[in-house]
């Protein structure tokens, strides 16, 4: 059945959020906050707000902090517009958003802050490969890419959430037990040198 006009302009409508660039508040180089919710970028992923990379001297340097000043910059004074896609499995919008009418997602991909998504749903293929030869941003060095950073740095409020509220899911209970296994081992190992002498005095 052929859709009207007017019911695509109506879906556009519901699905759409807008806000004046002093009401955003930045997350880090690939989420914005407004109006109560939290949006992921669609299709990029910039480096989490504490990662460090390096430069070609080997230098560590602020990346996160520096994606989420590059996301506020090409920002500017330019009123936000989203129209959201759907919701990840942490509850957020994933959303095109424009400012100025720049789309975030591939401004941050040119500008080399941020990655275009690696399993085929990112229209940023060319932006990054355009940074990549400029050695713009995170190119200019080396890094670590966001996921694997993010694997090895678990944050508590990025546990997804389960279907019911309370619910821990699989992922959480991996990572609570690794952590109980973590403490187990240290306290064997102290019942161990006190056992055999040599536990620090102290």
């Amino acid at each position: 059945m052929k859709k009207s006009p007017f019911a695509i302009a109506t879906v556009a409508i519901l699905l759409g959020a807008s806000a004046d660039a002093a009401s955003v508040r930045i997350a880090d180089g690939d989420s914005i906050e407004f109006g109560g919710q939290r949006i992921r970028l669609r299709g990029i992923d910039a480096p989490e707000l504490h990662q460090e990379c390096r430069d070609l001297s080997g230098r560590n340097w602020p990346c996160g902090r520096r994606a989420r000043d590059e996301l506020r910059k090409i920002i500017g004074n330019d009123p936000v517009q989203c129209e959201r896609r759907a919701k990840d499995r942490f509850g957020r919008w994933v959303a095109v958003c424009r400012a100025g009418g720049r789309d975030l997602g591939e401004a941050m991909v040119r500008s080399g802050f941020a990655l275009a998504y690696r399993d085929g749903t990112s229209p940023y293929g060319g932006a990054q490969s355009e940074a990549r030869s400029r050695k713009a941003g995170l190119w200019a060095g080396s890094f670590e890419n966001p996921r694997a950073w993010r694997d090895e740095h678990p944050r508590d409020d990025r546990l997804p959430v389960g279907r019911h509220a309370g619910e821990i899911v699989p992922q959480a209970r991996d990572w609570l037990r690794e952590r109980s296994q973590a403490a187990g081992q240290s306290i064997i190992r102290w019942f161990r040198s006190v056992w055999t002498g040599t536990a620090d005095p102290r």
